[in-house]
């Protein structure tokens, strides 16, 4: 939990939905996004209220509940923010956004260490914090692709370690009973490949050559993977469009990948 790098990428996320945002027409606000019932529009508000909470600590009990806790709490936010001027929008993406940069740049160093229960598992505190980066990326590429632009494919490092360190807490725990090895590598991520021991439920990067061989390895696209990892789109179609390869157990991959959900 590197407070310095999450509290960067909190920042340079913002700054580019901002820019993003900057290049639309007031119509294009009104897009529908592929998520049930939302346009653009929606998606901002989900930001701007996701963002006041955090600041206010009105989301804390939400955060530390269920997945489907948290949709509900989405639900009776958003429409709070979707149909105000577009000024107002992104006044409150800006403003809402800087609050909390400053709320999660003034906490303790060690507060992102502690381990805490949450929607991502019991895990580092510092998930929470750094979840801001990956739901923020995401929910650009549901702006992008509701526009018919593609998915960005630089400066995904901090998302992709993001889901690469969540995925320990998140999704090992569904392979309880499991043994084995599987690793992940994601092409176009400066990031190294990272190592998921099964029956141990432990997760790192791997570090030079020593690492024991695993019995599953993982090669996937970064923007797609964290896509499909968000249910934006299936491993499946990663796999069949060329963008996913798996090498050794494949029956083992496919299992991990049936449980990897992380949103």
């Amino acid at each position: 939990m590197n407070k310095d790098e999450i509290v960067r990428a909190i920042r340079s996320e913002r700054r580019a939905t901002l820019a993003f945002l900057g290049t639309l027409e007031p119509e294009q606000f009104d897009t529908p996004t592929a998520l049930p019932g939302w346009r653009i529009r929606e998606v901002i508000a989900h930001l701007i209220t996701t963002d006041k909470a955090s600041v206010t600590g009105a989301n804390l009990l939400t955060l530390a509940g269920s997945m489907e806790r948290l949709e509900r709490w989405n639900d009776r936010q958003v429409p709070k923010w979707a149909n105000r001027p577009i000024p107002d929008l992104l006044i409150g993406l800006d403003g809402w956004g800087r609050r909390l940069l400053r709320v999660v740049r003034a906490l303790p160093s060690f507060v992102y260490r502690v381990r805490a229960p949450s929607i991502f598992g019991h895990g580092p505190a510092g998930l929470l914090v750094w979840s801001r980066v990956y739901d923020e990326w995401i929910h650009r590429q549901d702006m992008r692709r509701a526009l018919g632009l593609p998915d960005e494919e630089v400066d995904v490092a901090s998302p992709s370690e993001f889901l690469l360190t969540t995925i320990t807490y998140a999704v090992l725990p569904a392979l309880q009973g499991k043994a084995g090895a599987v690793t992940v590598s994601l092409e176009g991520a400066p990031l190294p490949e990272w190592r998921y021991d099964l029956a141990a439920r432990t997760g790192a990067p791997v570090e030079g050559s020593s690492a024991p061989a695993a019995a599953a390895r993982i090669t996937a696209s970064a923007p797609g993977f964290i896509m499909a990892a968000a249910g934006r789109d299936s491993f499946a179609q990663l796999r069949e469009a060329g963008s996913l390869s798996d090498e050794g157990d494949a029956a083992l991959a496919t299992e991990f990948l049936a449980k990897l959900r992380v949103v």
